[in-house]
């Protein structure tokens, strides 16, 4: 009987393709069965159930990947002929993303609302020197993490002039744009087969939610896009031991969790994978890296956050209280499981009086008061989580539509189909498969190469995955969050994809074989 050697990374790889499994089981099903939706008159941040069609949805997702799958497997995979193709297709895909993204833009002439709309305005008043709103009671008193998303957009607006949304969302596009292009260098360093490069910029190119997105005047884009850097240069930094990688790192990590807190998890899953390799391979300046951006990221907010108290002549305020998001997120509201309510502002704001330690002690409270239901009644614990989990994971859209549709403007008849008509309609009817074909893909390749044996950095995107979805069912829910998830789902999605394709042909030429002998 063969004797099995289990080392750290051998188990951190086995338990991260058992959970990622798992997850991806339970995507692919619950996305076969029912989507959520929003309502079409944008009437409310409220994700309904829609049963699906099972038959059709499963054919769209085929029919999509079966195409994407024909143009892919036409390239070449050897010499310099296949070089020059992954490279035309390269170039198509990024002009596309850009074209595709500043036509959105202009057409749809969104305007920030809500957190947007105080975060611009509050950009705009530090520009003329006014900083009231880092004072008690305001904004960015209760929300100081916005400091940094208000200085970025300060710059902007300092740079493009005031009020000037589109050159932020021009700047979107750009970011989207270089988002695709160091996913496809992700790709080719986690796969190295053409084939599969294709596959992932296909995907890419046709992953509308993103460039949808593109439209909105908030720090999602460009915190995708550092994070997606991130990956990029510590793969690139495994694969080739080049320390000059390590400065992208570091700017990269830095710039990700400064505009947008959440990337910490992306970070996270970067130093799990260089934990691992530091241990197994003993090599120690994976633990310095992780020093360094550590550094880096306390370094840069520390720095910008000394800069404002002494522009404004005010000391920061530390803000609400984190475990407040996490008790809203344990509780039912009229939106859907662990949706915001509004709990956490009433909390800090009308209930403490913005006094921070009473209301992390409420926090605490109602998180144990939930913890102790949950446990009393399961069932209903399993179908509170369920509804939170299927609400962000089974919106084909991530509220694409919904986050950008606001608009000060009248637009013309094609910005108005965009969002209300024809062109609205034929996206969803796109997303639905689409977003089934990411999940099927990725759970068939962890199925039907289940026995090789891989390096963690091979599980970095999945590992990355696995702590969104831990993290959004213990925070607030909202289908944004996910978005980014799901944009680091795509290079394995491609390599899933490309798998099947090629398991579908083998076994036709098997078939075509057994029938002509």
């Amino acid at each position: 009987m063969k004797k099995i050697h289990w080392t750290l990374e051998t188990l951190s790889c086995k338990v991260v393709w058992f959970l990622s499994t798992v997850i991806f089981v339970l995507l692919t099903g619950t996305g076969l069965i029912f989507t959520r939706y929003f309502a079409a008159d944008y009437n409310g941040e409220i994700p309904y159930v829609k049963i699906a069609c099972f038959p059709l949805t499963l054919l769209a997702a085929l029919l999509i990947g079966g195409i994407i799958y024909a143009i892919a497997d036409r390239v070449s995979e050897d010499g310099q002929r296949g070089k020059k193709q992954v490279q035309f297709i390269l170039a198509c895909v990024l002009l596309w993303c850009m074209a595709f993204g500043t036509a959105w833009v202009l057409l749809a002439v969104s305007t920030p609302v809500s957190d947007q709309a105080m975060v611009t305005s509050s950009a705009e008043r530090f520009l003329e020197g006014d900083y009231g709103r880092l004072g008690y009671s305001k904004y960015l008193y209760y929300y100081p993490f916005q400091i940094s998303l208000a200085a970025f957009e300060e710059l902007v607006f300092y740079l493009f002039g005031v009020n000037n949304y589109t050159a932020f969302q021009l700047l979107n596009v750009l970011e989207i744009t270089g988002t695709v292009y160091a996913g496809y260098r992700i790709t080719a360093l986690l796969f190295d087969r053409r084939k599969v490069e294709v596959s992932y910029l296909l995907l890419a190119a046709v992953c509308f939610p993103f460039l949808i997105f593109s439209a909105y005047v908030y720090s999602d884009v460009v915190a995708i896009f550092m994070s997606v850097v991130l990956i990029w240069q510590t793969l690139s930094l495994l694969k080739t031991g080049k320390k000059r990688y390590i400065l992208g790192m570091i700017l990269a990590a830095s710039l990700a969790v400064l505009l947008r807190s959440n990337s910490l998890i992306i970070l996270i899953a970067v130093c799990c994978v260089l934990v691992v390799k530091a241990i197994s391979e003993k090599k120690w300046i994976y633990l310095l890296c992780i020093l360094l951006m550590g550094a880096g990221i306390l370094g840069s907010r520390e720095t910008l956050y000394r800069y404002y108290e002494e522009k404004s002549g005010m000391e920061l305020n530390e803000g609400m209280p984190s475990v407040l998001w996490i008790a809203m997120g344990m509780q039912e509201g009229d939106k859907e499981a662990g949706w915001y309510n509004g709990y956490s502002m009433y909390t800090y704001q009308d209930v403490c009086l913005y006094h921070g330690p009473t209301a992390k002690a409420l926090g605490i409270a109602e998180i144990k008061a939930r913890a102790k239901g949950f446990l009393k009644d399961p069932i209903y614990a399993v179908d509170f989580y369920f509804r939170k989990f299927t609400s962000q994971w089974n919106d084909p859209t991530y509220g694409c539509f919904i986050m950008t549709h606001a608009t000060d403007l009248e637009r013309n008849a094609l910005g108005i189909s965009m969002y209300d008509g024809n062109i609205k309609k034929l996206l969803e009817h796109f997303m639905d498969p689409y977003q089934l074909l990411i999940y099927g893909s990725i759970l068939f390749l962890l199925l039907y190469r289940r026995k090789e044996k891989r390096s963690v950095e091979w599980y970095i995107l999945l590992i990355g995955v696995l702590g969104g979805v831990l993290f959004h069912e213990l925070w607030e829910a909202k289908s944004r969050y996910v978005l980014p998830y799901f944009i680091i789902m795509i290079p394995m999605a491609a390599a899933g994809l490309s798998e099947l394709g090629d398991a579908v042909g083998r076994w036709r030429t098997k078939d075509e074989a057994v029938k002509a002998g």
